[in-house]
C-alpha cells in the first residue's frame, strides 16, 4: 500500500541523504527557528520536516501542486491530520511492542508476528473510520481513502484473522517430509489443519504411527520442537514479510502525516501575528517575483518582521548594496527560505511569490575567526567556497552575504567579481550582499544584473525595506558609530 499524501506516485523517503553542506543551509538561512515552530518539541518531528525541506530541492512542478493541494486539505482540517498522526505512531508503537523477537537471527518468532499483525489490523480498521468520515477533496487523501476502501474490504479482516487464528495451531501442527540422507527429515512442509481427513467410517482407516514422549524426557521434547519449527519457518517467514510490508505503511503515513500537521502548526503561527502567507506559484526557470517577502524565522523570533516587493525575472546576478543594518542579510534570508518553503510544497511568508524551480541551494556566510587558528577568515572562506564549488548542480541558487570581506576591497572585489562572472556564466543564479561598493561596481553594464539598495531616510533612519537602486560608494558607517558612540549636545 502507498500513502501518497505528498507525492502523487510515491511515499516519502527519510533515509535519502541530505543535499552537501546542508547544514551550512541551515545556520545561513536560520531554518533552526522554522523548524523548531513545526515540530513544537517532537524531535521526529522536527527530523522529518527537516529532511521534507531538503529534499525539496528534487521535486517536479506536478509533484508540489499535489503537496499544496494536500497542506490546504491539512489546513482546513489540521484534527485530521493530527489523528493520523498520533494513530500512526500509536500502532507502531503497539506493533513493536508485540512483536519482540519477531526477526531473531535463526527464525523469526510466529507469536510475536501474530500479535504484530493484529495490532497492526486494528489500525487499519481505525484509519478507515478517521477517512471514512471526513470531507476530503484533495487529490493526496481522496486517492489514499480509495485505495484503502478497495483493498481494506470487510472480507479482507475476515480472511486475515482468520489466517491468524489458524496460524495459533489450535488443532495442532500438521506437517509432511521426506527422509533425506542418513534417515533425517528433510523438505518440511506445513499441511492444512487436520491433516488429509478421510470420511471415516466409512473409509479404511489408513494406517499411522504415534510416539509419545515421557514427561521427563527433555531431550526428545527439544527434539519435537526442534522439527515443529522447521514445519512453521516458511510460515513465520511469510507473516514476518506481511507484517514489516504493513509497517513501512503506517511509518510512510507518520511521516506524511506528521510534515502536514507541522505545516499546520507553522501556519497558525504566523497567522496569529497577523502575517500574510500565501501559496506559491511556480514559474519557469529565472522567474522570481513577489510582494510583501518576510522573513518567517525573524518574525517567529521577534513578533515582527518588514516585507518587501521585487519584480526580477530573468535577471542574473543580483547585488544587494546600502547602509549598514539595513536589512540586506534578513533579505537575503527571506529569499532563501521562500524558495526551500515552496519547493517543498508549502506556503510561503509573503502577500504573493512567484519563483522558478532551482536542483540546489548554496550559501556562502561571513564566519567569525576561526577559533582552531588553523586558518584566517580569508583562507577558510576560500576553502568552504571551493566544497560548495565541487557539489554545484545543475541550475542552482547560490547566495552570497558579505563574502571575501576578511580581505581588502581591491582584492575581494576582484576576487568576488570573477567568481561571479564564472557561476552566472555556468547557469547559476547568484544573490550577492556585499559593502564593497568596487565589486558591485564593476557590474554596472552588465547585462541582465539588478541592483538593490538598503533604503536610507535623510535622517539616517533605516526602514529595512530594499529599493532597486544602483550602488553606492558609501554604505553611511557613520550612522552606526553615532548610535555606539552619540555625540554629547554642546553646551551653549
Amino acid at each position: 500500500m502507498r500513502v501518497g499524501l505528498l507525492h502523487p506516485e510515491q511515499d516519502l523517503d527519510l533515509s535519502l541523504p541530505l543535499p552537501h553542506a546542508w547544514e551550512e543551509v541551515e545556520h545561513d538561512l536560520g531554518l533552526g527557528t522554522v523548524l523548531e515552530a513545526m515540530a513544537e518539541g517532537d524531535a521526529y518531528l522536527l527530523e522529518v520536516a527537516r529532511k521534507v525541506l531538503a529534499q525539496g530541492l528534487s521535486l517536479e512542478p506536478a509533484a508540489i501542486f499535489h503537496r499544496q493541494a494536500s497542506l490546504r486539505e491539512a489546513l482546513e482540517r489540521p484534527e485530521l491530520v493530527e489523528a493520523l498522526y498520533g494513530l500512526a505512531g500509536r500502532t507502531l508503537q503497539e506493533k513493536r511492542r508485540e512483536s519482540w523477537g519477531l526477526f531473531r537471527r535463526d527464525r523469526p518468532d510466529l507469536y510475536g508476528g501474530i500479535k504484530a499483525m493484529e495490532a497492526l489490523l486494528r489500525g487499519l480498521k481505525e484509519l478507515l473510520r478517521l477517512l471514512e468520515g471526513a470531507p476530503l477533496a484533495s487529490p493526496g487523501f481522496t486517492a489514499l481513502r480509495e485505495r484503502l476502501l478497495g483493498e481494506l474490504t470487510p472480507g479482507f479482516f475476515r480472511e486475515a484473522e482468520e489466517h491468524l487464528k489458524t496460524l495459533r495451531f489450535p488443532q495442532g501442527v500438521w506437517m509432511a517430509a521426506r527422509l533425506g540422507l542418513e534417515g533425517r527429515g528433510a523438505d518440511y512442509i506445513l499441511l492444512p489443519p487436520g491433516g488429509q481427513r478421510l470420511p471415516w467410517p466409512f473409509t479404511k482407516r489408513p494406517k499411522a504411527y504415534t510416539l509419545t514422549l515421557h514427561p521427563r524426557d527433555e531431550t526428545g521434547a527439544r527434539i519435537l520442537g526442534e522439527l515443529r519449527e522447521r514445519g512453521i519457518a516458511a510460515a513465520a517467514r511469510a507473516l514476518a514479510v506481511a507484517v514489516e510490508e504493513v509497517a513501512r505503511f503506517f511509518e510512510a503515513l507518520r511521516a506524511e502525516a506528521g510534515f502536514l500537521l507541522g505545516a499546520a502548526r507553522l501556519a497558525a503561527k504566523l497567522r496569529a501575528t497577523g502575517a500574510p502567507i500565501c501559496f506559491p506559484q511556480v514559474g519557469e526557470r529565472g522567474d522570481l517575483a513577489f510582494r510583501g517577502l518576510y522573513d518567517v524565522g525573524l518574525l517567529l523570533r521577534q513578533g515582527q518582521a518588514v516585507g518587501n516587493d521585487l519584480e526580477a525575472s530573468g535577471r542574473n546576478p543580483i547585488f544587494i548594496t546600502g547602509a549598514n543594518r539595513g536589512g540586506k542579510t534578513t533579505f537575503l534570508r527571506s529569499l532563501g527560505l521562500a524558495q526551500l518553503m515552496m519547493q517543498a510544497g508549502l506556503f510561503v511568508g509573503a502577500e504573493a511569490f512567484r519563483g522558478g524551480l532551482v536542483d540546489g541551494l548554496f550559501t556562502h556566510f561571513k564566519r567569525e575567526e576561526d577559533p582552531s587558528l588553523e586558518a584566517g577568515k580569508f583562507e577558510e572562506e576560500l576553502r568552504r567556497l571551493s566544497g560548495l564549488v565541487d557539489h554545484l548542480t545543475a541550475h542552482p541558487l547560490f547566495l552570497f552575504n558579505e563574502s571575501f570581506g576578511a580581505t581588502s576591497e581591491a582584492e575581494g572585489s576582484e576576487l568576488g567579481a570573477q567568481v561571479v562572472r564564472a557561476l552566472t556564466e555556468r547557469g547559476v543564479r547568484v544573490v550577492f550582499v556585499t559593502h564593497f561598493y568596487t565589486l558591485a561596481a564593476a557590474f554596472l553594464e552588465a547585462p541582465g544584473v539588478l541592483f538593490l539598495r538598503a533604503e536610507r531616510l535623510p535622517d539616517g533612519r533605516r526602514t529595512y525595506r530594499l529599493q532597486v537602486a544602483p550602488p553606492e560608494p558609501t554604505a553611511y558607517g557613520r550612522d552606526l558609530l553615532a548610535r555606539v558612540f552619540p555625540v554629547p549636545p554642546t553646551k551653549a
